[in-house]
């Protein structure tokens, strides 16, 4: 039997909460426009309703620290198969139990893709399925991956090709001889590589994207929806755990912190002030949240505001109210309808609004407590068994953001 490491990784309170102030921006951003009672074009232009970019850098970045804390310390060098196999047999276990009810939601809900012996049904479920709908270019009934049936899926497919990359990362560095600063010259490295391909991906559009594709639709993909741009943003999270190994005076480390939430805070300014957009608050949303996962074990306010008992338990359901969040505003409170954003509409407007937040909560609350959770340790204790890996009783509690 192979002993894991006994080593206890407590729960970092505050950086469930940011995950708990992610999901909030997200479905604060969506549920804007999704439970609104009046045309598209008459409802009021809210700045501030773009907030669903800042929330999934948020996301992505505590997304690579997390991965980073909780996998790093396995001996990559010399049992790298088996640890790859391990990383996504525990991947599996933490997303897969919720995401299955979701697939099974969305296959009842659509026609088109429930006759499963239909080639056209399984080239669009199988790869939802096997969640890399999201590392190709490829339209699924005529839509982008983030406007399909499986809709906000796209981000766990991202989140599956990052561990990939994680994980032979892993081992690629693992087998480097060592020499000084070895972690963050080829970190800087592969940051500055993927900034180029992806560069050079977006030059070369005419070239690269698929027939009858607009640059808009390339652009949406490569920048928004495809792992390839969203992996800076999770290095930068790896890169902030690396961080975190070299000793830092409290002083520091509060600071870091501190100025990240104030980062944070920025940035969602400039963004309803109109200076920054949906093609350019991603990245200065990750790097702020760099410095709160720097800084995430000190005595900041930032850490005390984010250790709060509401955001934390929102932090804690996060990937089921992230996962179902977009089948709450259908079941509204009421049915009218107004052709102007009137008084009357606006007051009906917030009713949904508020009441599809509530109801989204309790759905998610209902999801983790019978099936992410106990799907999560079924999964989890039979890989274990399977790869004769014997737990301690002290494991590690941050498993990801997703």
């Amino acid at each position: 039997m192979l002993a894991m490491a006994s080593v206890k990784r407590e729960e970092i309170q505050s950086l469930t909460g940011l995950r708990g102030v992610a999901a909030l921006l997200v479905v604060i951003a969506h549920y804007w426009s999704w439970t609104k009672v009046t045309p598209q074009g008459a409802l009021p232009d809210m700045p501030w309703a773009g907030a669903a970019d800042i929330g999934m850098a948020i996301f992505f970045t505590l997304s690579g620290y997390v991965i980073a804390l909780s996998y790093s310390h396995w001996d990559w060098r010399d049992r790298p198969a088996f640890n790859l196999i391990r990383l996504f047999f525990y991947r599996f276990a933490r997303l897969y139990p919720a995401y299955l009810v979701f697939v099974v939601i969305a296959i009842l809900t659509w026609p088109d893709i429930q006759d499963l012996s239909d080639p056209a049904a399984q080239s669009y479920v199988v790869p939802h399925l096997l969640l890399w709908q999201s590392w190709m270019p490829v339209k699924y009934g005529g839509e982008l991956v983030s406007n399909a049936h499986f809709n906000v899926s796209w981000s766990l497919s991202v989140e599956c090709a990052l561990y990939l990359a994680f994980g032979l990362g892993a081992i690629v560095v693992a087998l480097l001889p060592a020499w000084r600063f070895r972690s963050f010259i080829l970190g800087v490295a592969g940051f500055y590589a993927i900034w180029l391909l992806v560069d050079a991906a977006w030059l070369y559009r005419q070239s690269l994207m698929p027939a009858g594709w607009s640059d808009g639709d390339w652009y949406l993909w490569l920048f928004h929806f495809s792992p390839f741009t969203v992996a800076l943003q999770f290095l930068l999270g790896v890169g902030a755990f690396r961080a975190t190994l070299v000793p830092l005076p409290s002083t520091v480390a509060r600071l870091a912190s501190e100025l990240g939430l104030i980062g944070l805070i920025t940035v969602q300014g400039l963004t309803i002030a109109g200076r920054l957009d949906h093609s350019n608050d991603a990245l200065p949303a990750a790097i702020a949240t760099v410095g709160l996962l720097i800084g995430a074990r000190s005595g900041s306010i930032a850490n005390r505001l984010l250790s709060g008992r509401a955001i934390v338990y929102l932090g804690t359901i996060s990937y089921s109210l992230y996962l179902f969040h977009p089948i709450i505003p259908p079941m509204a409170l009421h049915n009218r309808f107004f052709e102007t954003y009137s008084t009357q509409a606006a007051a009906f407007h917030a009713v949904n609004f508020v009441s599809s937040i509530g109801l989204a909560i309790i759905f998610a609350t209902g999801v983790y407590r019978l099936i992410e959770v106990p799907g999560r340790q079924w999964i989890r204790a039979r890989a274990d068994r399977l790869l004769g890996v014997q737990r301690s009783l002290a494991t590690p509690v941050l498993e990801g953001t997703s």
